[in-house]
């Protein structure tokens, strides 16, 4: 029964109490008249006393990472809870920390929530809120326990032992040849202290171990720059959800993002084309790591950028002796002309090519963009649905 029903049969028998005076309509009016009272009493009294406690969750998590929370609710009064439901309004799919339960006094009842992430993006947990009642159920109250908080879930990032863009292997730190006059971070060998070597350039262990001053030789740092060019063209995409190339032009972004400033510290820009595109600038080392990861979380497919307009833009960045790392799932034959020029000029091109027709079956495959590039002379690799992905990039390197 709702409140307004007992209102109205409250006030009918009220009113047959007065008219006809008869005992029995009475007792009903004040039997229902001090439930009523009880109901709105008890109503009053049902959250007071309630307490949330969450564990502290970091607002960053991996795709394939798991997220788990210890979460507790307390009731500090003296007043039972005869049902408490707890809602979480969290946007993370395939998260449920809901729970139904009757709380004490003086009681705490704890639970863990356990969450596959599954999918990259940016999302909330919480609001988390409570909702009860009186025991006749005619009164529900709703109460928030905890706001909502930020979380931001990166793409996955698989392990590379190698990855070449072009013959020969790409030059990294500390493989330089030619000796610095000046301090850089490539220390790669010590030889005998002589008159006017800064003193900052002494190596002290060596110099222990031999008796005598040595001084640390530094190598130039390698000139090579990496421009890593992602292709969303939301026309050029194929498949739906994990299964796409578009997740899959994203996880290898991350992974090649993530193996050439860490292992190969290298100096690399990341490069979305689109209305809501990303463009960051060339940078090194953790930093840069982080900023490309939390770019590529929230990145879409979802607006029109041609992959031929997007190359002439890149190659207006792109400098002699600079890699340019496309990633694409584009079956069209008129961006391989714009590779070949920008070999001509001194870049090194790879392509990472997606197969769009194993994603869907109604897409053509890439062969015809294989043979071109075969043509031309740019390297490539071929990356199909299912395939392991750090396998076929590490096939580069042979």
């Amino acid at each position: 029964m709702r409140p307004w029903q007992l209102i109205t049969l409250i006030l009918i028998l009220g009113a047959l109490a007065v008219v006809y005076g008869w005992k029995p309509f009475w007792v009903l009016f004040y039997a229902l008249v001090i439930a009523f009272a009880l109901a709105v009493t008890w109503l009053a009294f049902s959250v007071r006393g309630l307490k949330f406690v969450r564990a502290s969750v970091s607002a960053r998590a991996q795709v394939g990472e798991r997220i788990e929370e210890r979460l507790a609710l307390e009731n500090h009064s003296w007043i039972p809870k005869l049902w408490v439901q707890i809602a979480d309004a969290s946007t993370l799919p395939g998260r449920h920390a809901g729970y139904v339960s009757s709380v004490g006094p003086r009681q705490r009842i704890s639970w863990r929530a356990r969450t596959l992430c599954r999918q990259r993006g940016r999302y909330t947990l919480g609001p988390v809120t409570a909702t009860t009642g009186d025991p006749l159920g005619l009164f529900r109250r709703e109460l928030v326990l905890s706001q909502a908080t930020p979380l931001l879930v990166l793409p996955s990032v698989l392990p590379l032992r190698e990855f070449s863009l072009f013959a020969g292997m790409m030059p990294g730190r500390g493989r330089g040849s030619q000796r610095s006059l000046h301090t850089s971070t490539n220390a790669v060998t010590v030889r005998n202290y002589v008159p006017g070597d800064a003193l900052t350039r002494i190596h002290w262990n060596s110099t222990a171990r031999h008796g005598q001053l040595m001084v640390k030789e530094f190598d130039l740092d390698p000139t090579i720059d990496v421009v890593l060019l992602l292709d969303l063209d939301s026309d050029a995409q194929a498949g739906e959800g994990e299964e796409s190339t578009e997740e899959y032009g994203v996880t290898v972004a991350a992974s090649l993002m993530s193996f050439l400033l860490q292992r190969r510290e290298l100096a690399v820009s990341l490069d979305v084309p689109g209305p809501h595109g990303v463009l960051l600038p060339l940078d090194r080392g953790e930093r840069q790591i982080d900023r490309a990861l939390e770019a590529l979380a929230i990145v879409r497919a979802k607006a029109r950028a041609p992959i031929s307009a997007s190359l002439a833009e890149t190659e207006l960045r792109l400098s002699r002796n600079s890699a340019l790392i496309l990633i694409t799932p584009s079956t069209e034959l008129d961006w391989q002309r714009q590779l070949s020029f920008l070999r001509r000029r001194g870049v090194h091109p790879f392509v990472i090519l997606l197969d769009p027709s194993g994603f869907d079956p109604r897409r053509g495959g890439v062969s015809r963009v294989e043979e071109a590039l075969g043509m031309g002379g740019i390297p490539f690799v071929t990356i199909q649905r299912g395939a392991d992905i750090s396998a076929v990039l590490e096939r580069s390197a042979s």
